[in-house]
């Protein structure tokens, strides 16, 4: 199955990335983001990951969205599709900092250098089984999961794109839509 539909490349808002999902075809079952109120003023820490807030917008994105999914009895085979067109900026800034400074880099940063590492963890962490991928637009990162979903490689896809702010004080941002193949509901005027 390809698709057609021209997909812009979305910042991380949910309704935006809710939107650009239903434009390419896909039925949402779930959607979330980080932030989504104004309490959301720090992303909450998860274990294994530091310095960034990268790997946890990912989590707490995903958290908020999988906890919104449909009841269901089985567990469908689910894809993570992670989509970031900068990765884990903070993290790289900060590795090169610590070498151009001669500092030490901890071990830790070696594990999450690579957006799959968070991948593997929601993966993990919430017994996603399908394939993991990640891409750096959310074109990329549709067109992949159409494909998954159309060619049987999972039943659902959860779709994570993660933007870190490239300036110091801007907003860190994160949204997570749970995929199906089919229409949205969009397309017929339920909000999901």
């Amino acid at each position: 199955m390809t698709t057609t539909a021209t997909v812009p490349d979305v910042s991380g808002s949910r309704p935006t990335l809710s939107l650009a999902a239903s434009t390419a075809g896909l039925r949402v079952l779930a959607s979330a983001e980080w932030p989504e109120a104004a309490e959301d003023r720090v992303v909450p820490a998860i274990a294994g990951f530091v310095v960034s807030s990268f790997s946890p917008l990912a989590a707490e994105a995903t958290r908020r969205c999988l906890l919104r999914r449909p009841a269901t009895s089985q567990r469908p085979v689910t894809a993570v599709v992670l989509v970031s067109p900068l990765g884990d900026l903070a993290g790289a800034v900060h590795v090169a900092e610590a070498v151009d400074g001669a500092g030490r880099v901890g071990p830790l940063l070696f594990f999450q250098a690579v957006p799959n590492a968070v991948a593997g963890h929601l993966a993990a962490r919430w017994q996603l089984t399908g394939p993991v991928v990640s891409l750096g637009d959310t074109a990329a990162g549709l067109a992949v999961t159409a494909l998954l979903l159309a060619d049987g490689d999972a039943e659902q896809a959860l779709l994570v794109r993660v933007d870190q702010a490239p300036t110091p004080g801007g907003q860190d941002r994160a949204a997570a839509v749970l995929l199906a193949p089919g229409p949205s509901r969009h397309q017929q005027g339920a909000q999901p």
